[in-house]
């Protein structure tokens, strides 16, 4: 139930409406909250979230006994052939999802510089080809990741084919069956 102020009118702040009469819901919400109040009679209350994490063990956390890397692609611990190969895969798969946004970013912004207003005394080519570029390190920054992730694959390649006897199972002699015999 709204409250009713001395006059006998219902209090449109609080039943959720603005002062205003548009209609807007909680628009006075804000500023109870101690939020901003624009010009418009509106409010502004941003939302804020904050997470903090301490870790005191010397720069890396403990997470279920085992220690957490601080490398993207977790600590590169090469004990046996899966290991080599998960890291290469990992890899890969990383800089190929890098290689995709580079791109893509190198594209977007060429796009946007692109539309900028031009300089005085330039004409609309000299803009899209300064855009051109500024974009093109982004684009040369996508050929290095989709480098790194061919020479990840071509890492394990490698791998397999020098050391490829240690992977195999060799094969065991079989058990004599002379006995010994004086």
């Amino acid at each position: 139930m709204a409250r009713t102020p001395t006059n006998g009118t219902p209090n449109r702040a609080a039943n959720g409406q603005a002062n205003n009469g548009k209609g807007a819901k909680f628009a006075n919400a804000g500023a109870a909250a101690g939020g901003f109040v624009g010009a418009m009679g509106g409010s502004f209350v941003p939302p804020v979230n904050i997470t903090i994490n301490r870790t005191q063990n010397n720069g890396s956390a403990v997470q279920g006994g085992r220690r957490q890397s601080q490398f993207i692609l977790g600590e590169p611990e090469f004990n046996n052939t899966d290991d080599v190969r998960n890291y290469c895969n990992h890899l890969r798969a990383l800089m190929i999802q890098a290689a995709i946004e580079l791109a893509m970013a190198a594209k977007i912004l060429e796009a946007r510089l692109g539309q900028s207003m031009p300089l005085p005394g330039e004409n609309a080519i000299q803009t899209k080809m300064r855009a051109k570029k500024v974009a093109w390190k982004l684009k040369r920054a996508s050929d290095g990741c989709t480098a790194a992730a061919k020479n990840a694959v071509a890492t394990y390649a490698a791998f397999q084919r020098e050391y490829a006897d240690l992977m195999r199972p060799r094969p065991q002699r079989p058990a004599t069956t002379n006995p010994f015999q004086f």
